[in-house]
């Protein structure tokens, strides 16, 4: 194999592939990248056995061929060669040089007989998604899946299409984020597949200027073809918790409220909330909403805004990083809360013209 390619389209394509490559992996070659030079293109591809991606660029290629070198540190490479193009040619015994101008670099790899296989999908099937709509749901959402592998029905976020629209829910068990987008889906009947955290955070980066995307679920994988790139992820097996009668709820006591002068406050307050609850108080009543915090070994912090509410007094705690979460996500000039009693979950929405139907349901604490 030998290349002359773009050191700007190479560093693009390797950049992307970094967050399928696992860092400590006790199998040597999932921790290197597949290149591959075929029909004046240059092919990356990466695994870690769940998840896959496998992109392209244009390449002048002088002789096909294939070979795995580490993931990492060739995009290091790449990175601090010079501008211009950069040739990549593979030598016996799985080692490869790498020269930009006058800089020479030459790894040790291994066999492109070493790498699993990827999914494929047909080429050109496959339901059309809006990337913009994928986009905004997977934006509302994936910050309230569960950090926990143990937990694997929770460990990713269930993408569910219909004829009407898009829509994607995530939930720790502590919150629930909850995003809907119209538009119209060439889909008979309703799917609802389970997508792993990885898989979501790369294709939110993939979505990025392009404007749509290719789904289909061939077996137990699901395979997404955005531009010259496949995103392929194996399905989540389990029942993901029934989310309907959970974002159906409302509360009695609502108020409307300035997204940004709450997540101020929040953040201010916060800053003398317990290291281990990040609890805060949150007090509505008339006239105004208080935000409050204490710590035995810090202090009280206390702040009140103003708000347009009569109705009855009431007081919740809530984890304040939940609530933060929730308002940079919004990205709405105003929000509004839902509260019923000090038991019961919150409802906060954003508000304003054109936006998503957003519900995020947040679990209060103990004070």
């Amino acid at each position: 194999m030998e290349i002359a390619v773009n050191r700007n389209d190479l560093v693009r394509e390797l950049q992307l592939v970094q967050g399928i490559v696992e860092r400590k992996n006790s199998v040597p070659i999932l921790s290197n990248v597949l290149i591959e030079a075929k029909e004046e293109r240059l092919s990356i591809a990466a695994t870690d056995l769940d998840v896959s991606l496998a992109s392209s660029c244009p390449a002048r290629v002088a002789s096909e061929g294939a070979i795995t070198l580490a993931a990492r540190k060739l995009y290091e490479i790449a990175r601090a060669l010079p501008e211009g193009d950069v040739q990549l040619k593979a030598l016996p015994d799985a080692w490869a040089t790498i020269e930009a101008q006058r800089v020479n670099f030459k790894m040790a790899g291994l066999p492109r007989e070493d790498f699993p296989a990827l999914p494929e999908g047909p080429a050109s099937s496959g339901l059309k998604l809006p990337a913009d709509v994928l986009s905004e749901i997977i934006a509302r959402t994936s910050f309230a899946i569960t950090a926990e592998d143990a937990r694997y029905y929770l460990a990713g976020a269930l993408l569910v299409l219909e004829g009407e629209g898009a829509a994607m829910v995530a939930t720790d068990s502590h919150r629930l984020s909850y995003a809907q987008r119209g538009t119209p889906l060439a889909v008979s009947e309703p799917q609802r597949v389970l997508v792993p955290r990885k898989a979501v955070a790369q294709l939110a980066q993939l979505l990025e200027g392009e404007e749509e995307a290719l789904f289909q679920q061939i077996e137990n994988h699901l395979i997404f073809k955005v531009g010259p790139r496949t995103l392929a992820s194996k399905v989540i097996e389990g029942q993901f918790p029934a989310y309907e009668k959970v974002i159906a709820i409302k509360g009695d006591k609502r108020v409307e409220i300035e997204r940004e002068s709450l997540a101020t406050a929040v953040r201010r307050v916060s800053l003398l909330s317990t290291e281990r609850s990040r609890a805060v108080r949150v007090s509505l009543e008339s006239g105004k909403l208080d935000l409050s915090s204490s710590s035995p070994e810090l202090g009280e912090a206390r702040e009140s805004l103003s708000v347009d509410y009569e109705g009855d007094a009431v007081a919740i705690g809530f984890n304040a990083q939940y609530l933060l979460d929730f308002l940079a996500a919004a990205a709405s000039p105003t929000v509004v809360i839902e509260l019923k009693d000090h038991e019961s979950q919150g409802m906060l929405r954003p508000r304003g013209e054109g936006i998503a139907d957003h519900r995020y349901v947040v679990m209060p604490m103990r004070l």
